[in-house]
Parts: C-alpha cells; structure tokens; sequence
C-alpha cells in the first residue's frame, strides 16, 4: 500500500477493467485486513482472559483459542493474496497509457459540410 499510494495520491488510474479491478482488490484487501485483525485481536483477548486466571506452571495449550487465529491467519494470507492482486492491476492501470478520443471533426458521413 505505501508503494502505490493507496490510490490517493500520485497518477490517477487510466479508465478501464485494469482500473475498476485495482479498486476491487484494494476495497477487498482493507475489508479482509480489518477482519484479520478483530480476529487476532479476539483471539488475544479471549488468550489473556483464560491465562490470566491460571498459574505459569500449569499453562497448557489448551487455554488458547486456536479457532480463532487460524481464522485470523487465514484472513492474513487472504489478504496477502488480494494485496499482490491488488498491485499487479495497479501497475497494469497506472503504466498503460491513457485512451484518447477520435478526433471527428473531419467526419462528414451522410452530412453536408457547412462552412
């Protein structure tokens, strides 16, 4: 994200699938980040509250909430997926040039030049 700028600053996108593909994968990539994050987070607290109440000889594996970080890696690779989509379509955007518009003022197809 910082080497693209999140889509904020720097060249605007060219107009196309490229473009509409960049901004899928970036809304996308966010939304599966902060899903990540609640999970681990979750999971952190849920670790801390059944720990907290036993003592360090008798920690076990047990008081951990292994369903919840495998959800939260999980999201974490999604995102990293999502992430390197996200960048290939943004290069593929930002490094195609922009599309211009046909010139048609010489066009006189069926119409009478006026002058």
């Amino acid at each position: 994200m910082g080497v693209t700028k999140c889509m904020c600053f720097g060249r605007p996108l060219a107009p196309g699938s490229d473009r509409a593909w960049s901004i899928i994968y970036f809304i996308s990539s966010w939304m599966t980040f902060l899903v990540a994050e609640a999970c681990v987070i979750a999971g952190a607290t849920k670790n801390a509250y059944h720990t907290k109440y036993l003592s360090s000889q008798t920690f076990s594996c047990a008081s951990l909430r292994k369903g919840i970080f495998i959800a939260g890696a999980v999201f974490i690779v999604a995102t990293m997926v999502l992430n390197v989509y996200y960048y290939m379509y943004f290069t593929k955007s930002v490094s195609s040039p922009p599309a211009h518009k046909a010139n048609r003022s010489g066009s006189n197809i069926g119409m009478a030049g006026y002058a």
